[in-house]
């Protein structure tokens, strides 16, 4: 008797540990195959403007280099709209009260850029502005003037037959060339996104990135004047890059109190980011996290808060859904297989965050 309850309880926990085995096995074998889909997909690819430039502090224990500003702009998806110019003379005063983002180069001159409730500030041949919000604002005559402004030109949208914005009259003051484009994922955007700030001012003698964002932009003028088969996709792609290294130039002149992306200069909260982003799906906890931050919980916590904007949970649910969007729409790869690479047990959870987050259901994103 005794024989044979002990050969079912070796049977039992044979069971188990082959059960277990099993179940292991699976688990590697999903880890795997989450690896190898990653890298199909292209979310460890770099994009041409994702090269490291030391920017931010690599994680402790991650690959060396990790550019974990290239790993958050990966998400940044833009649509370049029109390029023009524009000729300004004496007394220009031109008034921008259009919902789109707008990108001027200086190519020769000066002018004043105002917007309401800031003080202006000059822009001189060679500089870049990014204004990624769509806010109103003004481009005026900077010079001393020997008689008034005139009457705004008003601009509330700029149209594929306006080729060039012209105002003022007698002698010139400046050109640009200028473009329009919108964030085309603005529900899935992150903290980045939604804390730029009103305007990216690019010095031409404070960055060099001036001088190589303003001979890209000569492409610009090209594609618009030849319009050959594919222009469309030509211009946006080139404003893409354009707008993607005026973030990372503005980036780069924060100190580490200066917004979330300075804050992530601080390697302490780079260090626990950086591992968040590399292992989305992993039960992470605060106190993990402080760990790898090497703080306190308390005070790892508070400066997360402080710095990122939300909490360090909260910020791994959304970068979750950030990235199973970015699956969904760059992959064929099935709900319920996301749904696992990002950290959900159940498929039904998974449509239930991510609905909440972006108002449609995972299958109803890829229409």
């Amino acid at each position: 008797m005794l024989s044979r309850r002990f050969g079912k309880v070796t049977t039992a926990v044979q069971t188990s540990d082959s059960r277990w085995k099993s179940t292991f096995h699976r688990r590697e074998m999903l880890c795997k195959r989450t690896r190898s889909l990653v890298h199909k997909v292209g979310l460890v690819t770099s994009k041409p403007h994702d090269i490291n430039d030391g920017l931010l502090a690599p994680a402790s224990g991650s690959a060396s280099g990790y550019d974990l500003l290239s790993d958050i702009l990966r998400f940044v998806q833009l649509t370049g709209e029109f390029v023009f110019t524009t000729e300004l003379k004496a007394g220009f005063n031109v008034s921008f009260q259009s919902r789109s983002a707008f990108l001027h180069v200086v190519q020769e001159g000066e002018l004043s850029v105002e917007l309401e409730g800031q003080p202006p500030f000059k822009l001189r041949t060679g500089d870049v502005l990014v204004l990624p919000h769509g806010v109103s604002y003004w481009l005026r005559d900077s010079m001393p003037l020997s008689r008034a402004l005139e009457a705004p030109l008003m601009v509330r949208e700029v149209g594929p037959n306006e080729a060039t914005l012209r105002h003022g009259i007698g002698e010139e003051r400046a050109r640009t060339l200028s473009a329009t484009f919108q964030f085309a994922n603005q529900s899935h955007i992150l903290p980045l996104l939604r804390l730029l700030p009103d305007t990216i001012h690019i010095a031409k003698d404070a960055d060099q990135s001036a001088v190589l964002i303003r001979d890209v932009a000569q492409f610009l003028i090209l594609e618009t004047a030849e319009r050959e088969p594919g222009a469309a996709l030509m211009i946006s792609r080139v404003i893409d890059i354009l707008i993607i290294r005026s973030i990372r130039t503005w980036a780069r002149s924060l100190t580490p109190r200066e917004g979330w992306v300075g804050a992530l200069r601080d390697a302490r909260i780079s260090r626990a980011v950086a591992a968040l982003h590399q292992d989305p799906s992993r039960a992470w906890s605060v106190d993990e996290l402080a760990s790898i931050a090497g703080m306190s919980r308390s005070r790892f916590a508070e400066l997360f808060m402080s710095t990122v904007g939300e909490p360090p949970l909260r910020y791994l649910h959304r970068w979750r859904l950030a990235t199973a969007a970015d699956l969904l729409k760059r992959s064929s790869v099935a709900v319920g297989e996301v749904a696992h690479m990002v950290g959900y047990d159940s498929e039904a959870a998974f449509s239930r965050a991510y609905k909440t987050m972006y108002g449609v259901s995972p299958k109803d994103s890829r229409s």
